[in-house]
């Protein structure tokens, strides 16, 4: 067996220890709770590994169940084991995760909860020009108040309740390794399920994009992506299932310390019901991460794009900005900070809505087994439609150790 460093937070590679991401940080990530693991593999045979890591966090959050009037605090306790098993090879790789977190309120402010997050994805290296991907994951959450989508935008939407969120890709890489020309085209399903079944919605998806690198500073490239969109049949409201039509030319750049990345483009979408007006207009994002030392990162996002809606609006017309830094303080210092504002206008009714998210947390490693985590977010959410905000601040503090 051989131990390993996992933080899903920090960028780059400490001395000695090496950094990687892992399920359990991308699944506390859509509860909004950031946290890092220390994890043992366990080398298999054929060239497996299983990495096993169990984390528990106390919590108190002053709004569980993110509702403009009577509030209700509590404290919760959430532990996640969490399990990953993957395998290299010569023309294949394979690479599963899987967590599961039970939540319990001490005052019983609300429904003790268990959630679920799981994904996979295998790749085919067919030949030296061709290489064949997939990937499923899965998410079932309580609630979900961040997250980030296309471009690392934030989203409008604070979703209280359970939401369900099953996706699958299939795609076919063209070109070398390392190669200045590099195209790609997928075919994929999204879905979104919800204790409401009124607001299920399927996404299904193909897409082509393709790149090319003029020197090792400057990439260029365009991508276009056709998208059909189903939405439940509700008697009192007029249908929303629409085709929609996306091509963004793409541009990144690389200095020493410094990255670029910028898209931009058209977005083309023809709702089936006749008086549903169709949209055409911008849609684009930018994003710059600076680096000035290996330890500290800087990334600022900001854009322009549709978001899907509830109720009648036919979508959600989102600009957000979003601020991170990332900084290693020491062999066993860490921290996180990030802010983002988003505003959305829901299309074809009077309501718009603004939400801004702030979160800090610091991370301490005070044994080589263990790992420690502190910290905080808040939530500030208002709409037009109502004259009371939705607001949430949550405190945590975290454990995770190897399983």
């Amino acid at each position: 067996m051989k131990r390993r460093f996992n933080s899903g937070k920090v960028a780059g590679h400490w001395k000695g220890k090496k950094i990687t991401l892992h399920c359990g940080a991308v699944f506390l990530g859509l509860a909004g709770i950031a946290a890092t693991a220390q994890a043992v593999t366990v080398d298999l045979p054929a060239n497996f590994e299983l990495i096993g890591s169990a984390g528990l966090e106390v919590q108190y959050d002053d709004n569980v169940s993110l509702t403009t009037q009577n509030r209700q605090d509590d404290w919760i306790t959430r532990v996640s084991p969490s399990l990953e098993l993957s395998r290299e090879g010569q023309r294949t790789n394979l690479s599963t995760s899987f967590t599961v977190t039970r939540g319990h309120y001490l005052n019983g402010a609300r429904e003790n909860f268990t959630d679920y997050a799981a994904d996979i994805a295998w790749q085919w290296r067919v030949g030296s020009l061709i290489e064949v991907r997939s990937t499923a994951s899965y998410a079932d959450v309580a609630q979900s108040v961040t997250g980030t989508l296309d471009g690392g935008l934030a989203p409008i939407l604070v979703e209280a309740e359970r939401t369900r969120r099953p996706s699958g890709e299939v795609s076919i890489a063209f070109g070398r390794q390392g190669g200045r020309l590099q195209s790609l085209i997928r075919h994929g399903i999204r879905k979104s399920e919800f204790d409401d079944a009124a607001r299920d919605s399927t996404a299904v998806y193909s897409g082509a994009t393709g790149s090319f690198e003029l020197n090792s500073m400057l990439l260029v490239g365009i991508e276009a992506v056709q998208t059909n969109l189903d939405y439940v049949e509700l008697t009192q409201i007029p249908r929303r299932d629409s085709n929609e039509v996306l091509v963004m030319a793409t541009t990144e750049v690389r200095l020493p310390k410094t990255t670029i990345q910028l898209r931009g483009g058209r977005l083309h979408r023809d709702f089936t019901l006749d008086t549903r007006p169709d949209f055409e207009g911008p849609r684009w994002d930018g994003r710059i991460s600076w680096s000035p030392k290996t330890y500290s990162t800087i990334s600022f996002a900001i854009g322009e794009n549709v978001q899907e809606s509830l109720g009648f609006a036919s979508f959600v017309d989102v600009k957000s900005s979003v601020f991170s830094w990332t900084h290693q303080w020491g062999e066993t210092l860490s921290s996180t900070f990030s802010h983002s504002e988003t505003a959305g206008e829901f299309v074809g009714t009077e309501r718009s809505d603004r939400v801004t998210r702030s979160s800090l947390s610091v991370g301490y490693l005070p044994l080589d087994w263990l790992s420690v985590r502190l910290g905080m977010s808040s939530l500030d959410s208002s709409t037009s439609i109502n004259a009371l905000g939705l607001e949430n601040n949550r405190y945590f503090l975290g454990l995770e150790a190897p399983l």
